[in-house]
């Protein structure tokens, strides 16, 4: 199963990537620029959401827009020397970029969201506590079992987040009560700034001014305290 799911990911990324590259030809053929994803932003939100394409640089990303037409190529400079790049964004990666208000050009903040998914964890007393960031913005907790009560005022380690959003640069992770209808209502959210994102760390800095570091959980550790 597992093969197969590497397989079909590969087959996804690969036509994403030719998109990336053939998106204005089709588009000069046929006078359409189709949007790649019927995603809505988060009201309020003025981040941009796209492919890292073949050609990008240190200094320069070229970028396909989820919201179609053809390729965008940014200057990522200032942004890289201001250590806003977060994330180290490869081919078909899907991003996320804050665009300059004054020059459109330039790209402020990029988040790979590809890299943002996975399993983030930290060791609190002593168990391994944290969550895992899922496609279509679902969160599941890690370390807290489904019958714990958590207060309101929890710690971040207690937190139960279900949501996750972006939110022009930040990171918004949601805790939700489905009540007996199925009726799905936010009910508390953090508002948190990346401070890092690598391969395997993650640094978050909370309303607070509190900042938590996370590693990534490995299949090793995952397979020995499941």
């Amino acid at each position: 199963m597992k093969k197969k799911r590497h397989a079909l990911w590969i087959a996804v990324v690969t036509v994403l990537t030719m998109a990336c590259g053939n998106k204005q030809e089709q588009n000069l053929q046929t006078g359409k620029s189709d949007a790649l994803t019927t995603e809505q932003n988060v009201p309020g939100d003025s981040t941009v959401y796209g492919l890292a394409c073949d050609g990008s640089s240190n200094t320069m990303l070229v970028f396909l827009p989820l919201t179609g037409g053809d390729p965008d190529t940014f200057n990522i400079s200032a942004a890289s020397e201001r250590q806003q790049i977060f994330g180290q964004p490869a081919i078909g990666d899907k991003l996320a970029i804050m665009v300059n208000r004054t020059n459109p050009k330039v790209a402020d903040m990029v988040i790979d969201l590809e890299q943002l998914k996975g399993e983030w964890c930290f060791t609190a007393e002593p168990r391994e506590m944290g969550f895992e960031i899922k496609s279509e913005h679902i969160v599941r907790p890690i370390g807290i079992s489904r019958d714990q009560s958590v207060a309101p005022d929890s710690t971040i380690a207690e937190k139960r987040y279900r949501d996750w959003r972006i939110m022009n640069g930040q990171l918004l992770l949601s805790e939700i009560r489905r009540d007996t209808a199925g009726v799905v209502a936010i009910t508390h959210t953090d508002t948190t700034q990346f401070v890092l994102l690598g391969p395997d760390t993650l640094v978050l800095r909370f309303g607070d001014g509190t900042e938590q570091g996370y590693y990534r959980r490995s299949e090793k550790l995952k397979v020995k305290s499941d």
